[in-house]
């Protein structure tokens, strides 16, 4: 097994998305895609970050093996990279007084618990909804009760992004990247006829490969 393929294995064991290792990692979610798909390895700059983030030793990372026969030692630190938001956020967060830093983390908690009863809402609704066209990693799928405005429930796979789009407007809905977005709405643009015939006949349709 290839370091690349370790850190993989590791991630489907932990559950952990690539999204969620780029941001503990710094690593960009297009070059973890990349060692899958090139069957390539991290470079040796990036192997403390990734130890880190996995919680694992170099030894087992590099060679799947440990002196103790254990996966590795217990990590409680965190490799943040210099020049990052997460850095930048921590070193802020430092230099604060106590009562500010409660306020902060308070505050914190309170974005990303409405920050995942969002997420769950819309796997919820994409749950009951029908795909019609995946490209790129992207998945798009409509609501088969034809409730409300044309709308889409759209999910890039790579970093596990969901969003929605208000067909007539053009508008997407959604933290994707600066790469993904692009292609959502070029998509979106060449389809948009046949998205809102879909819509006002009600009917679900399948639609052909688009690249």
């Amino acid at each position: 097994m290839t370091i690349g393929q370790r850190v993989f294995h590791l991630l489907e064991e932990k559950n952990m998305t690539q999204r969620e290792f780029s941001k503990r990692t710094g690593i960009a979610t297009t070059t973890i895609s990349d060692w899958r798909k090139k069957n390539t390895n991290p470079g040796s700059d990036k192997i403390m970050c990734i130890c880190a983030a996995l919680e694992v030793s170099p030894e087992y990372l590099l060679s799947g093996v440990t002196e103790d026969s254990e996966r590795g030692r217990s990590v409680d630190y965190m490799v943040i990279p210099s020049g990052t938001k997460e850095r930048e956020l921590i070193e802020t967060f430092n230099d604060m007084d106590w009562l500010d830093r409660e306020h902060l983390l308070d505050y914190a908690k309170k974005i990303h618990a409405r920050t995942l009863k969002d997420e769950n809402f819309m796997k919820e609704k994409r749950d009951s909804m029908e795909k019609i066209a995946e490209f790129c990693n992207i998945e798009m799928f409509m609501d088969s009760s034809f409730q409300g405005e044309p709308t889409l429930a759209v999910h890039y796979i790579d970093d596990d992004v969901t969003g929605d789009i208000d067909i007539e407007n053009e508008i997407v809905r959604g933290e994707f990247s600066m790469y993904v977005l692009p292609v959502i709405k070029e998509w979106l643009s060449d389809n948009k006829k046949r998205l809102l015939k879909m819509w006002k006949n009600k009917r679900i349709e399948l639609l052909p490969d688009w690249e």
